[in-house]
Parts: structure tokens; sequence; C-alpha cells
């Protein structure tokens, strides 16, 4: 099993499967946007200097074992492709969806924190990729840690490697009783302009 923690311990979520789905360091708006939210408007945990972030897959389906009451849902405005779903208490980001998920899979970046342990167990697949670089500023690019894959594996915008790993991670993701979408309908869904 593998479970997810936010910082003040007060909520935890699990899954029965007992690694990710797929692996990347995602450099994108978006990402980066969300966790510095939640860090600066809700006292998260404080994300990375550098904009990027290790992205973990896995199922849609999973237990909330701790915390529900303290479950919070927010979309940055109501446009935005993503969801969070943080802890109301301590701020840190649990998962995030997004639309072209189709619900199967959402992604967890709680392993940047270094404040906390906030996974159960390492990451267990090698980083697959890099992409959205070209969301960087470019004077910020330097400051990103290095890559450990080829350079062919480094991407300014979405990953090929990612888009033809989607097939394989709809196939291998699921859609259970306790989902993303389920969180949302039971916690009520807020939207932030910022």
């Amino acid at each position: 099993m593998l479970t997810i923690q936010c910082q003040c311990e007060s909520t935890a979520l699990q899954w029965q499967e007992p690694k990710e789905l797929w692996r990347l360091e995602c450099c994108c708006n978006d990402c980066t946007a969300g966790v510095r939210y939640l860090h600066e408007a809700k006292g998260g945990p404080r994300p990375p200097e550098h904009q990027m972030l290790d992205t973990l897959w896995l199922a849609n389906d999973f237990t909330v074992v701790k915390g529900l009451d303290n479950i919070g849902v927010i979309k940055r405005s109501a446009e935005s492709r993503n969801t969070l779903i943080y802890c109301t208490a301590c701020g840190t980001s649990l998962i995030t969806d997004h639309v072209v998920y189709g619900g199967k899979v959402v992604i967890t970046q709680i392993q940047n924190f270094p404040q906390f342990q906030g996974m159960s167990t390492a990451p267990t697949m090698p980083v697959q990729a890099r992409h959205f670089v070209d969301d960087v500023d470019a004077d910020s690019r330097d400051s990103l840690p290095p890559f450990s894959g080829p350079p062919s594996e480094i991407y300014g915008s979405v990953s090929q490697t990612l888009i033809d790993a989607f097939p394989h991670l709809y196939e291998q993701g699921s859609t259970g009783d306790m989902n993303a979408q389920r969180l949302a309908e039971i916690r009520g869904m807020s939207y932030v302009e910022t």
C-alpha cells in the first residue's frame, strides 16, 4: 500500500497499489502556481525555490484513511483544468486532478516538500522525462536541478513520452468508489481567482 499524508498528519490518503504508475519532472506554470498558492494563502509547506516538481501518477482510486473533514478542493479559476485537493488544516497539497486524466489517474507532488515525509514509500520508478521547460523564465532555467535522463527527454511543452504513456496509464488507472471527483462532490469545490 502507498499512503500520502499532509504535513500536520491530520489527513491521509491510501492506495492499494504500492507504487506509482508514472513519474516525471513538471515545470509547468499550473503545478508550480498551485503549490505556491497553497503555501502563500493557506500556510502550506514551502515549495522548492525552482519551478520544477517531481510528479507521480497514481490511480484515481484511493481511501481517505484520516481527515475527510480536513480536505479542501479548489480550482484556481472557473476555467482551470486542474483541481487541487489539499489539507485545510495545514495547506498541504495532497493530489491534483486534471481534465486530461479522464477520471482514471491523479498526480501527487507531495514528495517535493523536504520539511516532512509525505509518502509512506519512496518513488520506485526513475524519472521518465522533464516537461514544460519553456514555462520557466529563461533567466531561471539554470537554477533547475540537473536532469538525470537523456537530453532527448527534456521537452519545452508536454512530454511526448507522457503522451505515449497515457493509454497505458488509463488502462492501469481506475476510478474507485473514492476518487478525486467524489471528493469534490462530498467536500464542495471552491474557485479562487489568483
